[in-house]
């Protein structure tokens, strides 16, 4: 079979799909999608909300709790012990399917009326760790997101194994740390970026088994180091002394002049290792991963973000989460030890199951939502295993002949993601949105939704937050102060002033939802391009758009360069 060009059923512009896609199609009996690979990555991206919090009461009990769904969205919302109990049956909801309507305007109503978690976590192995989403073995826990296994970290997005960190993403494996970005094996590292098994690094990028260096870039195995210059122990303890890091104003300083430096040396073209045929950004340890960004130890997969833990194989289109999963396809939030799961929102541990949002070990189950451990349901009822796969048929079939209408035209039948129009989240609540920004205007033009803010968040600070960490009292733990960024209110929790007092850093002037999504733009984009090595002109695929000022070498030169 050859290359086709399809045109984009959403944003109109062409995409191909090459003999490979549609081979992968064929064997897990889907059609070959309408939209192209952006349009789908932003509508499975919009399904994944974990950031925003609300306060809200819960549907069973009537108490106050924290949830990800505003209290306007038309949904019931349970605790995370009650929803995870036996103390009210999903399958209580079940309903025959009415051939009448389409299909995602019935999955909408079950959609509203199936009560939800209030978080989701793995609750059961969280101690002391509420106001976290999106978790699992945490203890004493705050603010952390995407986040599996810690202790005593606040302000993380997006890590695996860290302990003692504040304000740290996309990192892996560490102690310490406090506003990085990208580390994985590092110790006491602090304001810095893409650096590996490392210790007691300042405002550096790109390092490896380097220790004591400020302001550093592209080293390897250094240490005592001052924007790339050598010192002795004595000099560099005496040189970090007089910087006063204490201050914000010194802080900021160094920050500028580091981000200033590293623009003198060349970046590598992807950032990755170990890893055989790929495209994309981030990879490590893969094989056949093609048009790919945050994977690791995945197989035969393409178009896919974001996994936390790899293991991914024979995959296309599956948004965050992993582990251990195959043949997943326009998945978002889904994995851990699944199979076979196709269009689906929060789903671990399922086998052959299609159009589900929050079930879990279920295998056989068809446009459901909250089940757990159920097989042979289709819209949340229960059937025998000679009923349930011809009725599946039928109803594929129904779908395309009476396929759903969205708020803007479109029409929706049987092979993409859930429909935006079902979603309970803004396109400024979800990680679309950290990845991709949209004005309100532009959001809503695309058929996304959008979230005002609370005025009530948005008072007048009561402290004036000092320059200086030593002129801060522990007054400043009852304080209302206001990011000077966004405006919202935020508070100093106990933990975050003996870690900053601790490092001599000085408190932070903007808000935790600020200061992540400017980490979160640190990151290089999902997109790549063409270009060509500034060192050699050979032609490369990466993520540095021509137009940006980084030096960008292919591999080859940036080993030369580095090594």
């Amino acid at each position: 079979m050859e290359s086709e060009t399809k045109n984009c059923q959403n944003c109109k512009k062409d995409f191909v799909i090459d003999p490979d896609d549609f081979g992968f199609y064929e064997m897990i009996k889907v059609p070959p999608p309408v939209w192209c690979p952006q349009c789908r990555l932003l509508r499975r991206m919009n399904w994944i909300s974990y950031r925003i919090l609300y306060k809200r009461k819960c549907d069973f009990t009537g108490e106050n709790i924290i949830t990800f769904y505003h209290p306007d969205v038309p949904c019931k919302v349970y605790k995370q012990d009650i929803w995870w109990s036996d103390k009210w049956d999903p399958k209580s909801y079940g309903r025959d399917y009415d051939f009448s309507k389409p299909f995602f305007e019935q999955y909408k109503e079950l959609l509203e009326e199936v009560p939800r978690a209030a978080l989701h976590t793995e609750y059961t192995t969280l101690t002391n760790s509420e106001y976290c989403n999106a978790v699992s073995f945490l203890k004493n826990g705050y603010l952390c997101f995407r986040h599996i296994t810690g202790e005593d970290n606040a302000y993380t997005n997006f890590v695996l194994r860290i302990t003692n960190c504040l304000d740290v993403a996309f990192s892996f494996d560490s102690d310490m740390c406090y506003d990085t970005v990208d580390v994985r094996h590092c110790f006491q590292t602090f304001f810095s970026q893409d650096c590996e098994n490392s210790q007691n690094v300042y405002f550096s990028l790109d390092l490896t088994n380097c220790s004591n260096c400020f302001g550093c870039v592209n080293l390897r195995n250094k240490n005592n180091c001052i924007f790339n210059e050598q010192f002795t122990k004595e000099e560099y303890e005496k040189k970090l002394k007089e910087f006063d890091l204490r201050s914000r104003v010194n802080l900021e300083k160094f920050k500028r002049q580091a981000h200033e430096f590293s623009l003198k040396y060349p970046r590598r073209a992807l950032k990755g290792k170990n890893n055989v045929n790929i495209s994309g950004e981030y990879i490590y340890n893969s094989r056949n991963a093609r048009k790919v960004y945050y994977v690791s130890d995945s197989e035969n997969v393409k178009y896919s973000h974001l996994f936390v833990k790899g293991g991914v194989k024979n995959s296309y289109d599956f948004t965050y989460f992993g582990s251990n999963s195959e043949l997943m396809y326009e998945d978002s939030w889904c994995g851990h030890l699944a199979n076979n799961v196709r269009f689906a929102v929060w789903n671990y541990r399922g086998h052959n199951t299609e159009y589900t949002f929050a079930c879990h070990g279920c295998e056989y189950v068809f446009g459901c939502v909250g089940l757990n451990k159920a097989s042979y349901c289709i819209f949340n009822k229960q059937y025998s295993k000679e009923e349930y796969f011809p009725l599946v048929e039928k109803i594929k079939k129904q779908m395309d002949d009476m396929p759903f209408i969205d708020k803007r035209g479109l029409s929706h039948k049987y092979g993409g993601q859930i429909p935006v129009d079902l979603c309970p989240w803004a396109y400024n609540e979800s990680t679309a949105y950290e990845f991709f920004p949209l004005t309100k205007e532009e959001a809503l033009a695309k058929g996304f939704t959008w979230r005002d803010p609370d005025q009530r968040e948005y008072l007048d600070a009561t402290m004036t937050i000092p320059d200086h960490i030593k002129d801060v009292t522990d007054d400043i733990l009852k304080a209302i102060l206001k990011c000077e960024a966004c405006g919202k209110n935020y508070q100093i929790i106990p933990k975050e002033l003996v870690f900053l007092r601790r490092f001599n850093f000085p408190i932070p002037n903007h808000c935790p939802l600020c200061r992540d999504r400017a980490r979160i733009k640190q990151l290089n984009p999902m997109q790549t391009y063409d270009r060509k090595c500034d060192k050699c002109d050979i032609a490369i695929e990466t993520s540095y758009a021509p137009d940006r000022p980084e030096i960008v070498y292919c591999e080859s030169c940036y080993k030369q360069e580095v090594y």
